[in-house]
Order: structure tokens, then sequence, then C-alpha cells
């Protein structure tokens, strides 16, 4: 065994000191944090990374106020923190409240079609139908850099300002109008439902229902068509077979047990969705009521189900795959400043009707 005499082991006290003087020189040198701006801001660490970065979607509020923050505690940015994070992969949210609903499933694909050619991480995050807004502040809070919100979850957003109290870009997926606050993707609702209206009357129908959605924009795009048709057609609307429900298939079968009556006034109904619609004609069957020989049902999206059943819906196809396609393109754009900074748009596709088996001509 090799022995070495302790002198030569231990360094010298003037070695120890310089060493002890450099650690605390380094340990002094170390300058704020983002998370110590962001907190000096009141923002979050993500939102002064954004401003940082020059993402355009800042509000300019809040880059004002995370600017003079920066420069109150003399922050200097991590260039290589900066270029790693610059090169990381953006993960963007897509929202749901229901896995086996056919507008989720139709938007999945869609997304993913986007993603998969963009390189962008497409993340599943559930909300709380109960606590919708805080579900959204939640996931926004939790280092997601974009957000794909679908109907009717994008138009609370709008309502309640989420947009501009997040630098979390927002998309709106098929709401039924414009939103004030965030871009959308989306169809004419109300031309949708004018044209499906017409189409009933134009069978002879007079005494047309309507089915329409709580809580959303959707539901007054499509009563305002549906309104509209009646009244070029010189018919009275009548606003008690205008009812409201859910868009499920359950709730769509509790109101047609309620209104399917043999006393019923109405030779048609305007479902407010493809499984409202089945759950009509499931109940008009049972009840021995002829679809469409005395009474025509439409549905609404042209979801698989609409031609799993018999008679198969007529019914407004939504192209909602293409829908979250062109939004994902567009959430992608903006998180890479390939977009310049603009008001909110509202990208229109195209719809088409749909004439299958469950509308014919008004019974005599």
């Amino acid at each position: 065994m090799r022995r070495y005499d302790d002198d030569r082991r231990q360094p010298s006290k003037d070695a120890m000191t310089t060493q002890e003087n450099g650690r605390k020189r380094r340990r002094g040198s170390k300058g704020p944090t983002i998370t110590a701006v962001a907190r000096h801001a009141g923002v979050s660490a993500m939102t002064v990374s954004n401003v940082l970065n020059n993402k355009s979607f800042v509000n300019p509020a809040t880059r004002e106020v995370v600017l003079e923050a920066v420069k109150a505690l003399n922050y200097t940015p991590n260039n290589a923190a900066r270029s790693l994070a610059a090169a990381k992969t953006l993960r963007i949210g897509l929202l749901h409240r229901d896995i086996d609903s056919a507008l989720l499933s139709a938007m999945l694909v869609g997304s993913l079609r986007a993603t998969s050619r963009l390189g962008v991480q497409l993340v599943l995050e559930i909300y709380d139908s109960t606590d919708p807004i805080g579900s959204i502040e939640k996931v926004a809070e939790n280092g997601i850099d974009g957000l794909l919100l679908p109907p009717p979850i994008c138009e609370l957003a709008s309502a309640a300002g989420l947009p501009e109290r997040h630098d979390v870009p927002m998309i709106g997926l098929a709401p039924g109008s414009n939103l004030r606050n965030m871009d959308c993707v989306r169809i004419d609702d109300e031309r949708a439902s004018y044209e499906l209206t017409r189409l009933l009357l134009d069978m002879g129908h007079r005494r047309i229902a309507m089915v329409t959605l709580p809580t959303a924009l959707v539901a007054a795009s499509r009563l305002r068509g549906y309104l509209r048709a009646l009244g070029d057609a010189g018919v009275v609307a009548d606003m008690d077979v205008v009812w409201e429900a859910p868009p499920s298939f359950e709730a769509g079968l509790g109101l047609a047990e309620r209104v399917l009556a043999d006393t019923r006034n109405f030779t048609a109904v305007i479902a407010g969705n493809d499984d409202m619609a089945a759950a009509f004609v499931n109940v008009a069957l049972r009840k021995k009521i002829a679809v469409p020989d005395a009474l025509s049902i439409t549905g609404f999206d042209d979801t698989p189900i609409a031609v799993k059943i018999w008679p198969a819906l007529t019914t407004v196809r939504q192209p909602l795959a293409l829908i979250a396609e062109k939004a994902t393109e567009r959430l992608v754009a903006i998180l890479r400043d390939e977009e310049t900074e603009q008001p909110p748009q509202a990208i229109y596709v195209d719809y088409s009707m749909v004439e299958r088996q469950s509308t014919g001509p008004a019974p005599r």
C-alpha cells in the first residue's frame, strides 16, 4: 500500500481561503430567477417566459407589468435555458367531459391528424361539468401551451373572460356564434338551422317542433334560423313546441316520452343533435308512431349514430374532425409566432344537408 505524507495531501490555508472565496463569489453572483420575476409581477412563470420570448398572444398590459418586474429585479434571462425552451415540444390540451361522446371522437380524430403532422403533443383533459371555469384555469396554470375548447365550454370560457386572464392561447371549436375574445372554427349554425327548417317546410310540414340546447350560444343561433324560416314561409311560430334539453340520448328519451303523446299537435321534430334525434325515433317506434309517415325527425352533426338506427336520420353534416384539425393548425401557428397579432377571428367551414329516411311529406 502506498502512503503519502499528510502535508502533501492537505491544501494550504491560503489555497483553502481562495477556494472558499471562489465558492462564495459563485453563490453570490446568482441573480433573480424567473420564478422571482413571476412572483414580483403577480403572474405565472410561463407568462414571464412568453413575454421574454416575445409571444404575440400575451396581453399588452401583462407584458408591461412583466417587463417592469424584469427591470426592477435586474433579471437577465438564461440564454441556454431559453434555447432549450424554444426547442421543446408544444403541448396542446383538448378538454372534454365525456370520453364516449361522438363529438369528442370526431374532434379527437381531427386534432390528432394535425398534431401528428405538426410534431405537437396532444393532451386530453377531463373538465368538471360542475365547475368548468375552474377546470380550465387549473389546466391553463399547469404548464399547457394552448387549449382547444369544444362546445359549450368554449362559450363559457369566453363569457368568463378567461382569454384575458391567462396568457395561454385558447381556440373555440364549433361554438354557436363568434367569440369576442378568442379565435374559433365553426359552421354557420343559424343558416344551417334555416335550411333544415326549410327542408321540412318544403315537405308540407307546418307544425314543426324544435329541441334547443341549454346554456349554449348554438341554441340562440339555431333558434333564429328556425324562426326566420318559419316567418319566411308565413308560418306563425308556436313556442310551446320549442323545448330545451341536454344533448344526450338519455335526455332525449326523457323528453320524447313526455311530448310524444297521443294528442301531439306537431308533425316534425328538429332535435339538437343526432343522439337526441335517435332517442325520439326510439320512443316514437315504441309508441307505434310511424317514422316518417306520421312524424318526421331530424338530427344535427351527422355522427355515426345517424346511420346506425332505422330509419336513418336526416341531419346536418357538421365536419367536426375538420373543425378540430383547422383549430389545431391555427393554435400551433399562434404558438410558433407564425401568425401576426390581430383581433379574434372566426374561421368558417362548410356544412351540408343529408336527407335520409327519417323525414318525409307531412301527413294529411
